[in-house]
């Protein structure tokens, strides 16, 4: 052991073996960086889709809410103009027929009381 060969031998070793374990943390280390950044990237693009998806859903079920109120709401005004006639019709109707019977009583009373 007190050759310099062999204490040049174990020197060679030494630095290679730390060559060696440098390069191979490097290498693995930017394989995990690489895939790591990767992964971002394709996390970001599938949020970013699933925002436009849920965004264009939101506007679609907004559009046909809004259809579908509006609809309502012309059927809903429809029908109270409908109940709104028929009612006024019936109204006048009660009250011609109040008018003939106030006429009729008194035709009624001139034939019975006579003056």
């Amino acid at each position: 052991m007190t050759e310099p060969q062999v204490w040049t031998l174990i020197g060679v070793f030494a630095a290679a073996l730390a060559g060696m374990i440098t390069f191979t943390t490097q290498a693995m280390w930017r394989a995990l960086t690489s895939r790591i950044d990767s992964l971002r990237d394709e996390m970001r693009a599938e949020f970013a889709s699933m925002r436009t998806e849920t965004a264009a859903r939101f506007d679609s079920m907004r559009t046909e809410t809004a259809t579908r109120l509006d609809s309502a709401r012309t059927e809903t005004a429809a029908r109270f103009d409908s109940v709104q006639t028929e009612t006024a019709a019936q109204f006048e109707s009660l009250r011609t027929q109040i008018a003939h019977l106030d006429r009729d009583v008194q035709a009624i009373s001139r034939r019975v009381f006579p003056e």
